[in-house]
């Protein structure tokens, strides 16, 4: 026997209208936060040293000469530009402990406001050894993302092993991420 009233109407649903989608844009991060820092890298002079898409290393060994050759973009090394115009940068690490913690710093002096004239566009995490990275790094990885508009996660690349980088097969995986930069490199 069914418990609904014969007699009494059915109870009206509400209608929910879809949600409408919201665009896709990237995030655009301005320096000068409510972020104090003293230290980090060094500001190098790029003066007379017109490119749009710089490559700043975080620390020593997170490869900015290797992505900087294969870009066509500024080598800043282990250093932020100091173009004489506007420029963006993309700083790079390996995904490890030591180069989690130096992104982590780059960003933290990058939003303070000490890296003038210099737009962030991302980062580009490369894989320090074959494999899944452990746990802790990945929670690491994720908290640090934040503070980069875009990240780009790069898998252990053997072939850079062996020989130079920009003399290396390009894997499909990282001519995604030079397109993805080359984009933005002209967007200045």
């Amino acid at each position: 026997m069914s418990e609904a009233n014969p007699w009494a109407s059915p109870p009206v649903m509400p209608v929910q209208s879809p949600a409408p989608e919201r665009p896709v844009r990237a995030r655009v991060w301005k320096p000068g936060a409510q972020v104090s820092m003293t230290g980090g890298l060094p500001i190098v002079s790029a003066q007379g040293q017109e490119c749009p898409l710089w490559v700043v290393a975080a620390h020593g060994g997170a490869g900015a000469t290797s992505w900087a050759r294969l870009l066509g973009a500024g080598d800043a090394g282990v250093g932020w530009p100091d173009p004489s115009g506007f420029t963006r940068a993309v700083v790079v690490a390996r995904n490890s402990f030591v180069g989690l913690r130096a992104a982590q710093s780059a960003a933290i002096q990058w939003a303070s406001g000490q890296v003038e004239r210099v737009e962030l566009a991302g980062l580009v995490l490369s894989a320090d050894a074959p494999g899944r990275p452990v746990k802790e790094l990945v929670e690491l990885r994720k908290r640090i993302e934040g503070a980069f508009p875009r990240v780009w996660l790069v898998s252990f690349q053997a072939a850079w092993r062996a020989q130079l980088a920009w003399e290396a097969p390009t894997s499909r995986e990282v001519r995604k991420v030079l397109k993805d930069l080359s984009v933005i490199g002209k967007e200045v």
